[in-house]
């Protein structure tokens, strides 16, 4: 198995022996329940990039390249538009935390606001479609419709080009010009040991936001070893959803720290994860439980970044490959699991 199935599995079985039941949780399901959650307080994964261990799985499938793809969104770009995402990197999961979402009214007027209605929605001509049924006049992959707007069918909240999370990850990153100080920092000064970016900003929550971020802070730093410059990193996170984000959170930060290395001419070595409260959520556990019962696949996945590329303002998705990873086994041995996300 790759190191991160390995981890997987321990994290699975640590938290369902030792975690704890929460208390008056605030997410909560499209149904309006509560959601619940087992977890567990303190933990890390490290991997030595210089070995080839990582964080990717092999017990269920990874959507690795969308997940580079919000990450360059939130750093390089410095962008908190979801309408962007979408369309720039195909990335949907962040539609429940906009901050301005409209829906349309039986007149096909938008109006300010989500979605009103419980169990159905209008699409941009006044047509009634229930919650959970795409309108006829979107587009099927992408959820445009004829104004050029996007129509979640989940909750029937339109979200305008406009759309977006407010003072939170790629907003508080250039709002504070996060990204850019690291890089600088790194470049002027490989070995101090202040080349931080914390995006847990108070005085940005104060102004409209969507959620606050979770993997929060990133510390850099630079070694030698053997007369090679070595860049690692740790990462940071308040809480994690373990079963729905918690190996592509790694993933996507580990593909971070051999970006930043490129762009800095140094080599990519340690990747360490910090986690302060790792949970499943209580409609979660029956697939925990089925993720603990299946065999991982025997690969080693290297991450190669397009040698052509040498800086992260140059980089798309499709410079990053993942060798040694059999996706196509994965999908047929492991199916991607069905989980209700909570908001």
């Amino acid at each position: 198995m790759t190191k991160g199935d390995n981890y997987t599995k321990e994290i699975i079985k640590k938290i369902l022996e030792e975690g704890t039941y929460d208390e008056n949780p605030r997410p909560h399901y499209n149904d309006g329940s509560k959601a619940y959650t087992i977890s567990y307080n303190h933990g890390m994964t490290t991997y030595d990039l210089t070995k080839n261990e990582t964080p990717l799985i092999t017990l269920r499938p990874i959507a690795v390249k969308s997940s580079i793809g919000e990450l360059l969104w939130i750093y390089r770009d410095a962008d908190n538009n979801i309408y962007n995402l979408e369309k720039k990197y195909g990335v949907r999961w962040w539609r429940e935390w906009c901050i301005n979402p409209m829906h349309y009214s039986n007149n096909g007027d938008l109006l300010m606001g989500k979605n009103p209605n419980d169990y159905f929605y209008y699409d941009a001509e006044g047509n009634i479609c229930e919650i959970g049924e795409k309108s006829k006049n979107v587009d099927k992959k992408t959820d445009i419709d004829k104004n050029g707007n996007i129509i979640d069918p989940k909750l029937g909240n339109v979200l305008t080009k406009d759309a977006n999370l407010g003072y939170c990850y790629g907003g508080t990153i250039k709002e504070h010009n996060l990204f850019e100080k690291c890089k600088k920092g790194i470049k002027n000064d490989p070995f101090g040991r202040r080349h931080i970016i914390n995006m847990w900003q108070d005085e940005d929550f104060s102004k409209k936001h969507g959620l606050k971020p979770c993997a929060f802070l990133t510390q850099w730093n630079v070694r030698k070893v053997n007369g090679e410059y070595y860049l690692d990193m740790c990462l940071t996170q308040r809480s994690n959803d373990f079963m729905a984000a918690g190996c592509i959170n790694q993933t996507q930060y580990m593909v971070f720290l051999y970006m930043m290395a490129r762009e800095l001419d140094l080599k990519p070595g340690r990747f360490t994860w910090f986690y302060n409260n790792i949970q499943i959520y209580d409609r979660h556990l029956e697939a925990a439980k089925e993720l603990l019962n299946r065999e991982p696949i025997e690969c080693n996945p290297k991450v190669q970044i397009d040698e052509n590329v040498k800086k992260m303002d140059d980089m798309n998705t499709d410079n990053v490959k993942i060798t040694d990873y059999p996706i196509d086994e994965i999908k047929k041995k492991n199916k991607q699991l069905k989980l209700e996300i909570a908001i």
